[in-house]
């Protein structure tokens, strides 16, 4: 680490966390751009999650050159969600900022990050803050940006509670007041009692695991904000994990699991149905099967009578009889 100044002492420890999976083409430029943070009050913790590749050994050398590197190895792969939740117990700094194994941050992400919660926190206290941020995305094959992601909370009013999860779950689009936007781990950074009072990550989510906890905060009446500046490099790395065409079960354990507040929301099954159509709706063959498999496979959680009645029958070019028989 470099000298510590007098101004660096008085800055709190962030915990810059990393999970790692079979990402040795790319962990040495993630870890570059942790040690390249201009906030020198820092930790950077790697948890290598069971890689078979040369991933831990990479890390391992930096670890030797760099003594604030430290890192963790699961035996085995356990799940991005349960890694998230070994850098949460092992995390020492008053904030945590995640950093994905494939990305790249500017030096000043985290000097930004801290002003923007810093400055919304002496407005709003005792809330709970998430502050993410806006992402440049290059595309597979490619080596420059061609896209910019925007993250939720740009500018006031900044989204907080129950709509948050509302926004997540497919219940709203846009409000006309708020900045929506993204809520990816890659940009992600909080208190880490804020993270730890949570319950830190469900572990039975290999994805959406953010999402999930962007839910249970959201129902608690978390803040949700973000620097309006890309601040991170997104690239989409071609990995069986990340594919955008994943295994479904995930968006719908999301739906499953937070159930009873839909159903207050009298909203479960247009809910199960959004998570169909947000996750397909470029493959319109694919999600068509996946929501007809779901009728099949989980009859108890999808009502036949508000499926009978919602738009999306339309839309799928399916009629009451068809699904009826289905």
């Amino acid at each position: 680490m470099a000298g510590v100044t007098e101004m660096d002492a008085n800055r709190p420890l962030i915990t810059i966390a990393i999970t790692c999976y079979n990402a040795e083409d790319t962990i040495e430029r993630a870890l570059e751009s942790a040690l390249a943070q201009t906030w020198t009050a820092r930790e950077i913790v790697v948890v290598d999650d069971g890689s078979t590749d040369r991933s831990a050994t990479l890390v391992e050398e930096l670890e030797r050159a760099h003594d604030e590197i430290h890192l963790i190895r699961h035996g085995s792969n356990r799940g991005v969600a349960e890694a998230r939740n070994t850098l949460l117990a092992g995390a020492n700094g008053t904030f945590i900022a995640f950093f994905d194994d494939d990305d790249e941050s500017v030096p000043d992400r985290l000097y930004q990050q801290d002003r923007r919660l810093l400055d919304y926190e002496s407005t709003h206290p005792g809330a709970t803050v998430l502050c993410y941020s806006n992402r440049a995305v290059v595309q597979a094959g490619e080596r420059r940006p061609t896209s910019q992601r925007l993250g939720i909370g740009r500018l006031p009013p900044a989204p907080s509670g129950p709509m948050v999860a509302d926004y997540v779950l497919g219940l709203i689009k846009d409000d006309g007041r708020h900045s929506w936007g993204m809520l990816g781990s890659c940009t992600l950074m909080a208190r880490t009692e804020a993270f730890r009072a949570l319950g830190g990550f469900d572990d039975r989510f290999r994805r959406c695991a953010e999402l999930d906890l962007a839910v249970r905060a959201a129902l608690n009446g978390a803040h949700f904000i973000s620097v309006d500046a890309p601040l991170v490099t997104q690239y989409l790395t071609p990995s069986a994990d990340k594919a955008g065409n994943a295994d479904l079960r995930y968006p719908l354990l999301l739906v499953k699991k937070h159930r009873r507040y839909l159903k207050e929301k009298r909203a479960y099954a247009g809910a199960w149905c959004y998570m169909h159509a947000h996750f397909y709706r470029e493959r319109h063959w694919r999600w068509r099967l996946w929501y007809l498999a779901a009728l099949v496979c989980f009859p108890c959680h999808v009502s036949r009578e508000r499926l009978r009645r919602s738009s999306l029958l339309a839309r799928l070019g399916l009629s009451p009889a068809r699904v009826a028989s289905s």
